[in-house]
This record gives C-alpha cells, structure tokens and sequence, in this order.
C-alpha cells in the first residue's frame, strides 16, 4: 500500500513531526459513480449489468425417457450474469491534515518554519558543530597503540632480516 509523508507545522508555522498518511480508495463504476466501500460499488455495477437470458439447448438421454426413444432434445432458458462486465476502477486519495504540508523539511531542520506565501520551509539559525575533542587519556592511548604498531612491524623486519640471513648461510653451506 502507497503512503505520504506529511510535515506538520503548529500556530506560529515551526515544525512539529511528521506523519504517514494513507490514501483513502474510491471505486468507480463503469458509468463514473465514486463509492467507498467495494460491496456498494460490485452492486451498483450489477444493476448496470442486468443478468442475461440465454436459451440452453441439450439432449436428454437419461432413462427417465419414453419407452422407445433413444433421447429427446431439451430447450431451456437460463439467466446469466453478463459477460463483459468491466472491471471496478479504483483511485487513491490523500487527505492533508491540519496544518500539514506534503513539502518536505530541511535536514537537519533549526526551528524550521513554514513559509505560506512561498509554500517551502524556512530553516532558522545553523547550529555551530564543534568537534568534540579526544581526553587526555584517549591520546595517550592513541600514542601507546601507535608505538606498538611501530614495535611490531620492527619485529617483523628482524624476523625477516634473520630468516634472509639464515638463507644465505644454507646457500654458502651447500656451495663449499
């Protein structure tokens, strides 16, 4: 099901919340008539489309016939509901509640407030963002892992260092 977004505003025109807004579903008959609810407007298509006589012709060949004869041929009028009824048209309406707007509101919205003669949202005053600043002990920590950091890729170059080494000590070994 389809939704709006509404943008409610209270008496001095700044922003309250916003809310969803379901549609309200009307169905039309063929012949233009809006209804509401779908039971009213499949009767009112029925009376549009009276039922149909159709004459059933069939043969009988049951025993219930005369000594005799093989079957007899049977004519009967039947009534049936049309067969091209159109299909019930449905449209969807929103309705805009009290001091609503369908006009989105800035993000980040400062006190916005709802401008009636440009029909748009005015934002008030720009928050100031200051960044928050790190403790003293979160720097010391940021320090502390760095050196670390540094610590363990120094380790990991001797390792290498030393493993090079050793090869070249096999190399030598397997040379002489």
């Amino acid at each position: 099901m389809s939704f709006k977004i509404a943008y409610e505003y209270d008496e001095n025109s700044v922003f309250l919340r916003d809310s969803v807004v379901f549609p309200t579903v009307l169905y039309i008959t063929d012949d233009g008539k809006e209804f509401n609810d779908i039971i009213t407007a499949n009767e009112h298509q029925k009376s549009l489309f009276p039922l149909q006589a159709v004459e059933v012709e069939y043969e009988n060949d049951s025993e219930n016939l005369k000594e005799g004869t093989d079957s007899e041929i049977k004519k009967e009028i039947i009534f049936m509901d049309a067969v091209d009824v159109p299909e019930i048209k449905t449209k969807e309406i929103f309705i805009l509640p009290e001091n609503c707007t369908w006009e989105a509101v800035p993000n980040p919205s400062n006190n916005a407030k709802w401008d009636a003669k440009k029909k748009k949202w005015v934002n008030g005053e720009e928050p100031e963002m200051i960044p928050p600043t790190p403790s003293q002990t979160e720097l010391l920590e940021q320090d502390n892992a760095d050196l670390l950091m540094q610590q363990a890729e120094l380790d990991f170059k001797l390792e290498q260092a030393m493993q090079d080494n050793a090869d070249i000590l096999m190399l030598i070994a397997e040379v002489m």
